[in-house]
């Protein structure tokens, strides 16, 4: 037994040393320092009947003083080894590491266990962290001296593996931080592994193992673990999945979640925008269906050359702030028009919103500003508010369940719901092209009927939109 366990932990040495060696280089490649607020930590768990033992190591400490976090319910927190100089900032309530130019601590502890494992098992924040400070890569040796198999999951990238008849032992290792571990009794076989992607799983069909690595090299998020059986109970954590081998969908909808939240910060008020960014930078919609429509919408709306400077512009917000507003402004300035398209669908969550612009010129009436009426423009034509302009024209409107009237003093109309006619002081006039629609429940009139049926001149200039009547022209020029 001594052989065997001075075996597994050679082997985690020589591996931890080479991840440590690798992503040393990388780090300094990449210009992060001791002194930018970050660090990069490797951890090592030993599982025993009475919990998990945990030696954690913290590696390029900036100088400054660092608050602990440990983990709740931790005991036996203290020095990995009393008097070591590995953990020489370490303070005597052992809440922080204090100022000083040493940049490798370590520290133990352990997470108790009523019980040893039987059913499967979540292990939630079950590492240190350090305020205000950012872990830039992670190896993690997760050895089982219980003989217990199954599986061992983090969401990091599995790169070593070693089984004994006793002891088994797992190295993982990726960028960044997963506070999470995970373990079911059922060992489900690797399927497919990349530096972005682990499927565990049997009979997966092969599109959607092609759906989920092309969407995580379009976003470039965090490693993913995808663990999938027909009998698991689902499971949804940070940065991996339980689920389901027949529920494909809702998976590739997570890894998207899963991805996106890595890499922006979104507002939880908008749950969808995960699956709209997704979508925008994958090139394919994702999501429920009602998610997938919105995103459909979008690019059919909009010409290739505006779908793709928009995707652009999404991912040079990568790793920032971004919300519904942001990509509302964003098109905005791509087409000239304002638009309120995803605050609509996703912060008010109406799915079913049409795709519209607004144009953001002033509209003048007789030469006075409405800042009521808002020019719609949708597939390259231009409507006006029914209500708010033509009331400012002197006519009322109501409508049934066949007609709709709008009434004047001079004229009077009425426009059939069923047959495509209107009827303009008792003479009808029939038509092949609808000069109303519907938006939103509101009613719009056509640009070029508005000027045929209600007697108007539009003229447009760069920031207006002046609308004169032609009858009040004709009255003014008589007075003159």
């Amino acid at each position: 037994m001594k052989v065997i366990i001075r075996i597994l932990f050679l082997l985690a040495a020589v591996n931890g040393g080479l991840v440590y060696l690798h992503y040393s280089q990388s780090v300094n490649a990449n210009g992060e320092g001791a002194n930018s607020g970050t660090y990069r930590q490797e951890i090592e768990v030993i599982n025993r009947a009475d919990g998990l033992y945990i030696r954690h190591h913290f590696y390029n400490l900036s100088e400054g003083r660092h608050e602990i976090i440990w983990p709740k319910g931790s005991v036996e927190r203290g020095c990995e080894t009393e008097g070591s100089s590995s953990c020489a900032r370490l303070n005597d309530s052992s809440v922080a590491f204090e100022v000083g130019e040493r940049d490798q601590q370590s520290i133990a502890y352990k997470l108790p266990k009523k019980t040893p494992l039987t059913g499967r098992k979540l292990f939630k924040k079950p590492f240190v962290f350090l305020q205000n400070a950012k872990p830039l890569t992670t190896v993690l040796h997760v050895t089982d001296e219980q003989g217990i198999g199954g599986m061992w999951v983090t969401g990091l990238e599995r790169v070593g593996i070693a089984n004994k008849e006793r002891i088994t032992y797992r190295l993982y290792r990726g960028v960044g931080f997963v506070n999470e571990l995970y373990w079911q009794p059922q060992d489900v076989p690797l399927a497919y592994s990349s530096n972005k992607l682990a499927i565990f799983g049997e009979g997966i069909d092969k599109k959607y193992n092609e759906r989920l690595v092309k969407m995580l090299e379009s976003i470039g998020g965090s490693h993913v673990s995808v663990v999938l059986a027909s009998d698991n109970q689902p499971l949804y954590a940070e940065r991996f999945i339980v689920e389901k081998t027949n529920n494909m969908s809702q998976v590739i909808k997570q890894v998207a979640r899963m991805s996106v939240q890595s890499r922006f910060i979104l507002q939880a008020d908008e749950p969808s925008m995960s699956s709209m960014i997704a979508s925008i930078l994958g090139d394919e919609p994702v999501g429920t269906k009602a998610e997938q429509a919105v995103f459909s919408r979008l690019k059919e709306s909009i010409s290739a050359e505006q779908y793709q400077q928009f995707r652009q512009i999404v991912q040079k917000k990568i790793g920032k702030k971004l919300t519904s507003s942001d990509l509302d402004q964003s098109l905005s300035t791509i087409l000239a028009f304002d638009t309120q398209y995803f605050k609509m669908t996703m912060k008010e969550q109406r799915y079913n919103y049409p795709f519209l612009l607004l144009d953001p010129r002033s509209v003048l009436l007789d030469g006075e500003k409405v800042p009521e009426v808002k020019v719609i423009v949708q597939d390259g034509k231009s409507f006006y508010p029914a209500e708010e302009l033509l009331s400012k024209m002197g006519y009322s409107i109501r409508s049934n369940e066949q007609s709709i009237y709008i009434d004047s003093p001079n004229r009077t109309y009425r426009f059939s719901k069923v047959q495509p006619f209107y009827i303009m002081n008792n003479r009808k006039y029939d038509y092949t092209e609808k000069p109303y629609t519907s938006i939103n429940k509101k009613l719009y009139f056509d640009e070029n009927w508005l000027r045929r049926i209600f007697l108007v001149l539009i003229d447009k200039s760069e920031e207006t939109i002046s609308i004169e009547q032609i009858e009040k022209l004709i009255k003014e020029m008589e007075e003159e």
